[in-house]
């Protein structure tokens, strides 16, 4: 099955993106990614700009299967998943799968201007 997912980081975001992309690798080499990109914070209150991307995977692994792979490598790269205010937190990393590419998944308003690199593949 093929995904599409983001990335995102306002702590370190480059050091972060590094990473999480090496993790990433270890999961499938079936991998294409957008540019990075600045954003605005989306539901947060904090100065630091956020990091972007958009990815494409193509791995075995079910959606579920890999949400939890994402979730160990955000906790690996410093994010607590217990806290209960996470989602409203700067944080080191964030990984999510918007939903299999051959179902169109929509993608964030902030990440369109992104998004049609990945339609080139």
């Amino acid at each position: 099955m093929k995904y599409l997912c983001s990335l995102g980081s306002n702590i370190e975001p480059e050091l972060h993106f590094s990473r999480a992309k090496h993790y990433l690798y270890q999961i499938s080499d079936e991998l294409a990614f957008t540019r990075d990109i600045l954003t605005r914070p989306v539901d947060i209150d904090t100065p630091h700009p956020f990091l972007n991307a958009l990815f494409t995977i193509e791995t075995m692994l079910t959606a579920t299967q890999l949400k939890q792979r994402f979730n160990e490598i955000e906790e690996q790269l410093g994010r607590d998943r217990d806290d209960p205010n996470r989602s409203i937190k700067d944080r080191t990393i964030d990984i999510d799968i918007l939903g299999p590419v051959d179902e169109e998944p929509e993608v964030p308003t902030y990440l369109q201007d992104i998004a049609y690199e990945l339609k080139e593949e």
